[in-house]
């Protein structure tokens, strides 16, 4: 009777003993936690939460659905925009002064610019045609023309000059609609100082393309061209590549994705190079400065992973 007794007390103060530690333990659950709370789960961002309920829910297709519709929405631009502050191991560029300055006036200015120097080319053809005064015809022929007598006399400054030159009216007219549309957007991707150097990129680009094509390949060495083409198209060339979902319009009637209208008047402008087309258009320049601006563009992917 007395080893009954002791050995029920014995399972009693067992019982007692884990009664008490899972109280305990109870109660540092049940403790504040003394670390920082959680940011509610509504200021989370809406990918995140959108991901965290298709995980919690372990439903495969929902997960599946999330991953198409966000690769689906995915462009070029929202890599530009995206990258821009991604990359930890470049630090912020510093602002300059040309950054500084309101865009509108930069666009002004350069159609500004082409539009005097196309004023000059009409003023200088009527002095001739009237006065027969050649003067002012030779400085334009000297200082905003592209050949090989103008690089080989060292007048090198031509490559930028160049630029903003244009001859005929309907040769403007086409680069400044061209401009007009596609600048914006570039320079809103680029900003002010990138843009001038994508633009003057294209068209030093291009002439030198197209002295190289024609002294070497065509055998001319008298053949003269202007720029401003080469530096319009590098512009474009860049915005196909950064907006290819966007529609052009072919002679502003046949709408074309970007994605397709780079591709087919590259060729069309490397076809009618290499045939030796008769035509006063410089396509080899043309060629120059769309690769530049596709360069540029792959240029400023890989600069931003």
């Amino acid at each position: 009777m007395m080893s009954k007794r002791c050995l029920h007390v014995f399972n009693r103060s067992i019982i007692q003993s884990k009664c008490n530690s899972r109280l305990a333990h109870c109660n540092t659950l049940c403790r504040p936690n003394p670390s920082p709370q959680l940011k509610p789960f509504s200021s989370l961002p809406a990918r995140i939460v959108q991901f965290q309920t298709a995980s919690t829910t372990s439903s495969l297709p929902a997960f599946l659905q999330f991953a198409r519709t966000q690769l689906r929405n995915a462009t070029h631009r929202d890599l530009l925009q995206r990258s821009r502050y991604s990359s930890p191991r470049r630090p912020p560029r510093r602002p300059n002064w040309l950054d500084s300055i309101n865009g509108n006036v930069i666009f002004v200015a350069v159609i500004a610019i082409n539009a005097g120097v196309f004023l000059l080319w009409q003023g200088a053809k009527s002095t001739y045609q009237t006065t027969r005064d050649p003067t002012l015809w030779i400085f334009l022929r000297n200082n905003f023309l592209v050949n090989w007598q103008n690089i080989t006399s060292g007048r090198v400054w031509t490559l930028i000059t160049s630029c903003f030159s244009h001859q005929d009216i309907e040769h403007i007219l086409f680069n400044g609609l061209s401009f007009y549309f596609m600048a914006p957007g570039v320079m809103q991707v680029l900003g002010n100082s990138r843009f001038l150097g994508l633009y003057f990129l294209g068209g030093i680009a291009s002439s030198v393309t197209s002295l190289v094509w024609n002294r070497f390949y065509k055998r001319e060495s008298n053949y003269s061209s202007h720029g401003a083409s080469g530096a319009i198209l590098a512009t474009i060339a860049f915005y196909a590549c950064a907006f290819p979902r966007t529609r052009f319009l072919i002679f502003f009637v046949i709408p074309c994705p970007a994605w397709a209208f780079l591709p087919g008047i590259l060729a069309f402008d490397v076809y009618r190079s290499v045939t030796d087309a008769r035509t006063t258009t410089d396509t080899a320049g043309h060629v120059g400065g769309m690769l530049s601006g596709i360069s540029f563009f792959l240029w400023r992917v890989a600069l931003r992973r």
